[in-house]
């Protein structure tokens, strides 16, 4: 446990020294991967999935907030269906509006919970989110994680219409409009979906509040076991029981990233619970106070011997061998008197055997 927790302190260190590098990079990143996937899936116009373009929006979101790179994200997915269906970019711009008006008017600094949901859906671990957002956030998180996943779903009805573009008539329209809405609308795994998640984060956020010890990793615990039931029912009441494998593998890795996650957050010391008691002219109050682990990384100081000029700063010793030393010197025993310092000079001492003897 004492190298993790060392490693822990080692990467805090180095992230609280480089943050304002590496915030950004990360925010880069996570813009380049998001856009990325929005090109994956409904990808029509080749100009904005030109690399070009991708990194200059990639760019533009590592120095602003996260709302304008859930922005630029709706833009380039409308944009995308606006080059093979002008009719039906517009009730995809309505959707991304209702959308992001939804969540920046309530979460604007989580927007980049609406874009981790279909990045996530597509390693197959979308059930991080709702843990991950039950540790570390509020219930209010439900809204941005419900746009995510609307966004994915979204993009999968996106996928099919367009297929259905045949004609411009009247009829064809109307079509479209109906066959979208009724997907969003009626999809019932869309909206099972959002409802498991929701349960998810809400389980995750209560029992992290509780008093007893371990909170913070039973509520992670809890939070699975509330998604491996949700799901599996799930699955069940809408007959796609050869997902439920993926799921489990799925939901299971998603709890033991939350415990990466929140092991790097807070590790807390339940060894040295203390509880403390006070008062003032309104209250009495009583205090439990859990520490947290903390360790100091150790430092390893090296220090440099300068042989040319016979510089020994790492003996605390200093002396002169000389031929007074080597008269002292008692071969039988092979020591030398007691308290005797010395250090060697560089001139060599030449003994002669025969006067020895």
């Amino acid at each position: 446990m004492m190298p993790l927790l060392e490693f822990r302190e080692r990467v805090k260190k180095v992230y609280q020294k480089n943050d304002i590098f590496l915030i950004p990079l990360m925010k880069f990143i996570f813009a380049f991967i998001a856009f990325q996937v929005i090109n994956s899936e409904i990808g029509y116009d080749g100009k904005i999935k030109s690399l070009l373009v991708v990194l200059v929006m990639s760019l533009l979101s590592a120095f602003t907030p996260s709302a304008i790179m859930v922005l630029l994200a709706a833009g380039a997915a409308i944009l995308h269906v606006y080059s093979v269906s002008p009719i039906l970019s517009i009730l995809i711009l309505i959707i991304m509006m209702v959308l992001y008006l939804l969540f920046a008017r309530y979460t604007p600094r989580l927007g980049y919970v609406v874009l981790a949901v279909p990045i996530l859906y597509i390693l197959k671990i979308p059930f991080i989110v709702p843990i991950l957002l039950g540790i570390i956030s509020t219930p209010l998180a439900i809204i941005p994680m419900s746009c995510g996943v609307i966004l994915y779903y979204v993009f999968q009805v996106i996928k099919t219409a367009i297929t259905m573009q045949i004609n411009m008539t009247v009829e064809d329209i109307l079509l479209v409009y109906t066959y979208v809405i009724d997907n969003l609308i009626s999809n019932k795994q869309m909206i099972m979906t959002v409802v498991i998640f929701a349960l998810i984060l809400l389980v995750t956020y209560f029992v992290r509040r509780m008093r007893f010890d371990y909170a913070f990793e039973i509520s992670v615990v809890a939070g699975a076991l509330t998604g491996l039931l949700g799901f599996l029912l799930s699955y069940l009441f809408l007959g796609k029981s050869n997902q439920i494998f993926s799921m489990i593998l799925g939901i299971i890795a998603s709890g033991v990233i939350a415990f990466v996650v929140n092991f790097f957050k807070v590790t807390l010391n339940y060894s040295g619970t203390e509880r403390v008691q006070f008062e003032d002219d309104a209250y009495y109050y009583y205090v439990k106070a859990v520490p947290k682990v903390t360790v100091t990384a150790p430092h390893r100081n090296v220090k440099h011997i300068n042989a040319k000029n016979g510089d020994m700063s790492s003996q605390s010793l200093h002396s002169e061998w000389n031929d007074t030393d080597a008269d002292e010197y008692d071969e039988d025993e092979d020591t030398y008197p007691e308290n005797q310092e010395f250090t060697f000079n560089r001139r060599p001492i030449h003994r002669d055997r025969d006067s020895d003897l």
